[in-house]
Order: C-alpha cells, then structure tokens, then sequence
C-alpha cells in the first residue's frame, strides 16, 4: 500500500494523467483524470526491441577505430559526406568517428565492419579484482597522498 498523491489516502495505486501530469492516485481519484495503461502501443509492423546494454559490456571497439574508419573510406574513394549519405549518418558524426572524438555504439560499429570490411569489435577481457590490484602503475593517486589517523581505544 502507498499514498495516493492527489489525497493522501493509503490504497493499492494507479496511474493517471491528471491535467497533463502524471500521478499515482487511488480508484477514488482516478475519476478526475486520465487513466494510464502499462502496455506499449506500437504502430503496425514494428515489435518492441529490448535494450542490449550487456551487449555493449560484453564487447569494445578497437582502440585504433578512427584510422581504420578513415583509412577505409579513403581507399573506396568517398568523401566524409559521401558516406555519411550511405549510412545515413549526419557527416559531423562521421567526422568525429575518424577524429577519435566519439566512438561509434557497437551495432553501429558491426555495420561499419560489413560495410568497410574491417574489424572495429573486439570482446573485451574480464580483469578480476586480483589482477587490478597486482597491476603496476607509476601515476599516483588520491590513496598516496591521504594520511590515515589512527585511533586511540
């Protein structure tokens, strides 16, 4: 049970659009809005795609993107605009893509493979906790410059 946001009321809560804002109210208030249902409403011939976020952990993309991006184009000739027309992509992307500056989302990236027949997505290695704290490194870090006080009991 929770409250009603309208009037305060513990009761089981349902969604409401009243006037243009979007409420949890109880039965008793739906009645001065809109109720909203739970269910997704596509237009016709199109289907709901999940995320795939663990997609995008699982794999990376290569650390030299922007030159085979780049260099790959180059050789078939194209100008940025060119192929930024070809993938439907706005030429500033395409821009930043070989620049270095933005790294192209992974199924974006698997469609620059097919087209440019080149190896952009690597799956990325799980590094253990373990492994992290062996690893040397010579930059410092906010750790080496804390002093910790002791306690006295």
């Amino acid at each position: 049970m929770a409250i009603c946001e309208m009037c305060g009321r513990e009761a089981t809560l349902i969604k409401a659009d009243v006037e243009s804002v979007n409420l949890m109210v109880c039965s008793a208030c739906v009645k001065y809005g809109v109720k909203k249902t739970t269910e997704r409403k596509l237009p016709a011939g199109q289907y709901y795609k999940a995320s795939s976020k663990k997609e995008d952990i699982e794999f990376g993309i290569v650390v030299n993107y922007s030159s085979l991006i780049k260099s790959s184009r180059e050789k078939r000739g194209m100008t940025q605009e060119e192929f930024a027309k070809h993938l439907n992509e706005r030429e500033s992307i395409v821009a930043k893509w070989e620049s270095g500056l933005i790294k192209p989302r992974v199924d974006t990236a698997r469609r620059l493979e097919r087209i440019l027949n080149i190896k952009l997505i690597e799956k990325e290695k799980d590094i253990s906790f373990d492994e992290l704290k062996t690893k040397k490194n010579d930059s410092l870090t906010l750790g080496d410059f804390i002093k910790i006080k002791k306690r006295k009991r």
